[in-house]
Formats: structure tokens, C-alpha cells, sequence
């Protein structure tokens, strides 16, 4: 772990310095996050026999409660409520979350913001250019109702681009919870 930090911080300064990390250290990256992830699956699905996890093309998808109604078809969209966390532990809590729009979780979570207008719900268009990749892979299949996660390595993130205070190529898990799906166009 202490080497995975090491070459993080190491593509920082790169970042930083105008230059970027060499593939092959990105992809030593990844690979830790992909462990941290998995550490992560174990702790949200817990002994949960109903929880249903799925690998949907490099995007861990955890449902722990079953919505009913149409799946989210890839050209539809969802309305959803969200947490959403940059992974750096084995646990999602304040001090990774970098947004929420979901006021019970952050009153929960002791998460406090000026602006309460933005606890709204926020309608994802699969169809959108500027949508996440990692986000884009996840949400096809959802329903209504569902409670899941996506969990997925900076390869599908923000990638080089700082956001906030999401580091760069770091590993993000939005939770969700959704409102409806719409597959009309």
C-alpha cells in the first residue's frame, strides 16, 4: 500500500509539473484500486444474501435494495438521489464524500452545506457527452426503487482532471437511490 501511495503522489507531482504518468504506472494504480474496490464490494454487500452484485465492464454495480418497474435502457434516463465518494479506504464516509443531493444521508452523515437547493434530485441523461464513463456503464439496468452502488477506478472517473476535492485517478463510488427511469426519447 505504502508503494501505491508512493506512485500516486509521484503522478501528482508529475501532473503538476505539466508532464503525466508513464501507463504503466496508472495501471499499478488501478490495479490498487481494483483491490480497494473489491475490499469495498465485501463490506457494503456484507452478509446481505440479498444484495446482487454485478461486473458490468469495469464498473462494479451492488444493488441492496430491488426497485421494481423498466430497467434503464442505454439511451434513457434515471432521476436519482446520490452520494458520491472518491474510494481511499475500505469504507464510504464524510471525509471522502465529495457531493451529495440527498439530504437524509448528509444529515446522517453530519455533512453540512450553505446551499440547501441542492438537495434535488438530478435526472441522468445516459445520452449526455459529458457524463462519466464509469456512471454510463453502471446505470443501464437499474430500476426504479433500487438502492446500489457503482463502484469504478479513476479510468472511468474524472481521470487527470481535478474535481474539487477528489484527487486525481482516484477511484470513485456514487451510491444511489432511484427515483424513476424514463426510456422514452
Amino acid at each position: 500500500m505504502k508503494n501505491v501511495r508512493y506512485i500516486a503522489a509521484a503522478c501528482a507531482a508529475l501532473l503538476i509539473a505539466g508532464t503525466s504518468c508513464s501507463k504503466k504506472a496508472l495501471d499499478t494504480v488501478y490495479s490498487s484500486q481494483e483491490k480497494n474496490i473489491a475490499s469495498l464490494v465485501s463490506t457494503l454487500s456484507g452478509s446481505d444474501s440479498t444484495a446482487k452484485v454485478e461486473q458490468l465492464d469495469g464498473v462494479t454495480r451492488i444493488t441492496v435494495v430491488q426497485g421494481e418497474g423498466t430497467a434503464l435502457e442505454g439511451k434513457g434516463k434515471a432521476t436519482v438521489l446520490y452520494a458520491g465518494h472518491y474510494i481511499n479506504s475500505s469504507s464510504l464516509n464524510v471525509s471522502n464524500l465529495f457531493f451529495t443531493n440527498n439530504a437524509s444521508y448528509a444529515d446522517r452523515l453530519k455533512w453540512s452545506v450553505t446551499d440547501t437547493t441542492v438537495f434535488q434530485p438530478l435526472t441522468v441523461d445516459l445520452q449526455q457527452g459529458d457524463l462519466l464513463e464509469g456512471l454510463r456503464k453502471g446505470l443501464p439496468g437499474v430500476r426504479a426503487g433500487d438502492e446500489c452502488y457503482l463502484l469504478f477506478t479513476g479510468r472511468y472517473g474524472f481521470g487527470k482532471g481535478r474535481m474539487g476535492t477528489v484527487p486525481v485517478h482516484a477511484a470513485l463510488a456514487y451510491h444511489l437511490w432511484v427515483q424513476s427511469v424514463d426510456n422514452t426519447q
